[in-house]
């Protein structure tokens, strides 16, 4: 079985909100390229897929969403337009944050890393 993290150049990581967005985009082996904040709206996405054609190490990227069929239903139409792989991750457990806190930049980053998982 291959994993994702066999097949791509970058993971994208998101924890989504009503008016903004918390992204992190990481390498394949999960490390933080950037970091970034975008509105939930056309220009954010627009912002969001700017960065990642200049962040990423490669072609081959897949976005790790939490809320994708929520308050992220356009960031993951908008993505995978651009033929982008979009995932849906479930919000973090208590246990997976335990220590680390709870914040916007955590969640993106947890959402890499469940991504990496898969």
């Amino acid at each position: 079985m291959t994993m994702l993290a066999e097949t791509v150049d970058a993971v994208i990581g998101t924890g989504t909100h009503r008016d903004t967005h918390e992204v992190e985009i990481a390498d394949a082996a999960g490390k933080p390229i950037a970091v970034l904040r975008i509105s939930n709206d056309s220009a954010g996405f627009t912002r969001l897929l700017a960065a990642i054609a200049k962040a990423a190490p490669g072609p081959r990227v897949a976005v790790c969403m939490e809320g994708s069929r929520s308050y992220g239903i356009g960031l993951a139409r908008a993505l995978a337009a651009a033929g982008l792989l979009v995932i849906e991750c479930e919000q973090p457990s208590r246990r997976q944050r335990r220590g680390k806190g709870k914040s916007d930049p955590i969640d993106a980053h947890l959402a890499v890393l469940a991504a990496l998982r898969l």
